[in-house]
């Protein structure tokens, strides 16, 4: 992964689609911001706390889809034993 100042989408936080638009256009700003003039510390806390709050809502989303999901395999995987017991004990 290069640390430079272009990041791939395929290289980035596990986002995809809608959110790599956004978080990406997040990042675009804080560069344009920072190239514009010196930002100010209250402004660059500001910028700071907009992309970590879009990054916490991210993982929380991607923390509901994997319970979500978890849940699904685990009722589909109950309902084939539950059907294999069923056709054993035939």
């Amino acid at each position: 992964m290069d640390t430079g100042s272009h990041q791939q989408q395929e290289q980035g936080w596990g986002v995809q689609g809608p959110e790599w638009t956004r978080l990406h256009s997040l990042l675009e700003l804080v560069k344009r911001e920072h190239r514009m003039e010196e930002l100010s510390p209250e402004r660059r806390e500001q910028i700071r706390e907009r992309v970590l709050e879009r990054l916490d809502q991210i993982e929380a989303r991607r923390r509901r889809v994997r319970v979500i999901l978890t849940g699904a395999s685990s009722l589909l995987l109950a309902g084939l034993v539950l059907a294999v017991a069923i056709r054993a004990t035939r």
